[in-house]
């Protein structure tokens, strides 16, 4: 397989002058949406080196003449992003509901161990009336047996 000048292999990246991997990237600019490039991951801004490099051929017609391209591609692009916005959107509230389902849990789990002691001392309090029941059922009987012992003498 021969490859022409135009062939650029994505697969594998460029390194910039910093010797770093530059990410593949998508324009987004009105004048150059949708055009893939590789460019340093460090903006200038924070000390990077500014490598960059195109990797699509820029088309040999400007889009600027087809203003309903332009603007087609302009809503996708809007819609796109009202639809990341509404997803996000949404997993703020999914998150708020899980946070708000703990602390509902961990109340429930608290109440749960308090209703459990409460348990637990009814049943000791149970226990111990039933031995002062067999207490005294044990003492009546002792002395219905004196009693039934010294009417026979």
């Amino acid at each position: 397989m021969r490859m022409t000048e135009n062939f650029v292999n994505v697969e594998v990246p460029d390194l910039c002058y910093c010797s770093e991997f530059c990410p593949l990237r998508t324009s987004r600019t009105p004048s150059n949406l949708g055009h893939r490039f590789f460019g340093c991951k460090v903006s200038k801004e924070n000390s990077g080196c500014g490598y960059f490099r195109w990797i699509d051929p820029k088309p040999s017609i400007s889009m600027h003449q087809y203003p309903e391209v332009e603007s087609s591609l302009m809503i996708r692009c809007k819609d796109s992003e009202n639809s990341c916005d509404r997803l996000k959107q949404k997993l703020k509230d999914v998150e708020q509901e899980r946070d708000t389902l703990c602390e509902k849990l961990k109340d429930s789990e608290e109440k749960l161990i308090a209703l459990r002691q409460k348990l637990k001392k009814v049943r000791l309090e149970r226990e111990c009336a039933k031995l002062k029941l067999n207490r005294l059922v044990l003492l009546f009987l002792i002395v219905l047996t004196v009693k039934w012992f010294f009417n026979m003498v």
